[in-house]
């Protein structure tokens, strides 16, 4: 191995650090499908949230240490599986029970969930890695967040609306729009921020606070839909200018 080599390589530590924030995601995971199996939801749902946090540093950490590889975007996406897709399929299942649901639409719309998530981390491992500022299809641990920040507000999870809901959530994450990564959703311009601070405010104001992760996560999903339909006018008029 050159010096160059040597200098550009991970030190070992710094490759085990991000798979140890994915190992505990998926710890979480499980330790979240456990407690909802006994249906204490509240403690599931907080398990399910620590994880997105470890989820979110595994990646940091990654990209910082420069200790990318391909057995930690391989791990990565099965403890996103299990926690954003298996554990969340639960919850989803005695939340429908319990709004009124039948009990075969709440199966099988909690298992369509995980079915898209499969999908959707499927399609993200085979795709090149690059440094677009885009996902395609919403992320499954916003995903499920989305659904979790409804659970602990149910005013409006009435019977079929919730089922709609999840169908449309399932939707998303297979879809092909494009959903900002994070890191660039809170670099945008101040006019920009201003939407969701406003939004914040007013959904504190009219339903508390339990109201507010939710409304955020919506606008959140309601971005690649209009991104998508933005690029699409872009690309039109790219075309009708070359045409002229």
């Amino acid at each position: 191995m050159t010096d160059q080599e040597k200098l550009s390589s991970p030190h070992p530590l710094h490759l085990l650090l991000p798979s140890t924030a994915t190992l505990g995601s998926l710890f979480l995971g499980i330790a979240a499908i456990t407690v909802l199996a006994d249906q204490r939801f509240v403690l599931g749902a907080l398990f399910i949230l620590a994880g997105s946090v470890l989820d979110a540093v595994d990646g940091q950490l990654a990209h910082r240490l420069n200790a990318t590889t391909d057995i930690g975007k391989q791990l990565d996406s099965l403890a996103d599986m299990v926690t954003f897709g298996v554990a969340p399929t639960i919850l989803i299942y005695y939340l429908m029970l319990g709004v009124g649901v039948h009990p075969t639409t709440a199966i099988f719309a909690s298992v369509i969930f995980a079915l898209a998530g499969a999908c959707r981390l499927a399609r993200y491992n085979t795709q090149p890695t690059c440094r677009s500022a885009f996902f395609t299809g919403m992320p499954i641990p916003v995903a499920s967040m989305l659904l979790i920040a409804g659970s602990f507000w149910q005013h409006w999870t009435l019977n079929l609306w919730w089922t709609v809901v999840v169908a449309v959530v399932s939707f998303l994450m297979v879809s092909p729009f494009p959903y900002p990564k994070l890191k660039h959703v809170a670099t945008a311009p101040i006019p920009w921020l201003a939407v969701p601070l406003l939004a914040a405010i007013w959904a504190w104001i009219w339903g508390g606070w339990q109201v507010v992760p939710f409304t955020l996560l919506s606008l959140y999903a309601v971005m690649g839909p209009l991104y998508g339909l933005q690029q699409r006018a872009e690309r039109r008029r790219q075309q009708m200018g070359r045409a002229r």
